[in-house]
């Protein structure tokens, strides 16, 4: 067999390519090709905008319904440990404000000690008066019970001003026939802490 390929010396070889479609040959086209050929690449363009807008739907709802999970995730853990602060805490919550307000109540005892012959006057007005009704009273608060007893009388004149170391100085207790109230603010502080105890269990 005979080999025909020959090898070109001496020439210069001049590489050929492809033109390029660009505007110059367009309008070298005939122009019902030219406007199929717009045609078919405006419709080429707008399907992959039309399949890429669809695509990025999709995904921007799988990366929101992700992030609402999340989110879901976080509001039940938040809720868990609040419930759970709130029971760790409930108890020191209420031994810290019920410190407060006896701080509270006894430096305005202290600054108008006539609050405790108030807290008697109140007393007096609520128990049965039908005999003898007597106020017992820390020593340290006989003159101060002593000046207002003229407006104590007056509610009852039946009322014994009974001096008793026992009773503490920023209270007293006023007993009748059959009943007897304690203005002592511990004593009022612990019925509130109770009665606050009970509504806590009934809720």
């Amino acid at each position: 067999m005979l080999n025909k390929s020959r090898v070109v010396s001496g020439k210069e070889i001049i590489p050929f390519d492809m033109p390029p479609l660009d505007k110059a040959v367009r309008g070298q086209l005939n122009p019902s090709i030219r406007n199929s050929a717009e045609a078919i690449e405006r419709e080429a363009y707008e399907k992959g905008f039309e399949t890429g807008e669809r695509a990025g739907l999709v995904m921007g709802e799988q990366k929101v319904m992700v992030m609402l999970e999340r989110l879901e995730a976080i509001l039940v853990d938040l809720t868990t440990l609040k419930e759970s602060v709130m029971r760790e805490t409930e108890t020191q919550v209420i031994e810290l404000a019920v410190s407060l307000a006896r701080k509270i109540v006894l430096k305005e005892i202290e600054t108008r000690p006539e609050e405790i012959v108030g807290m008697a006057r109140e007393a007096l007005s609520r128990i049965e008066r039908s005999g003898q009704i007597t106020v017992k009273i820390n020593p340290s608060l006989y003159d101060l019970f002593m000046k207002y007893k003229p407006d104590l009388l007056s509610i009852h004149p039946e009322v014994v001003f009974d001096v008793d170391p026992s009773v503490p100085s920023y209270g007293t207790v006023v007993m009748g026939p059959v009943e007897e109230v304690v203005t002592d603010i511990d004593e009022q502080i612990r019925n509130l802490i109770k009665d606050m105890g009970d509504r806590l269990a009934s809720d």
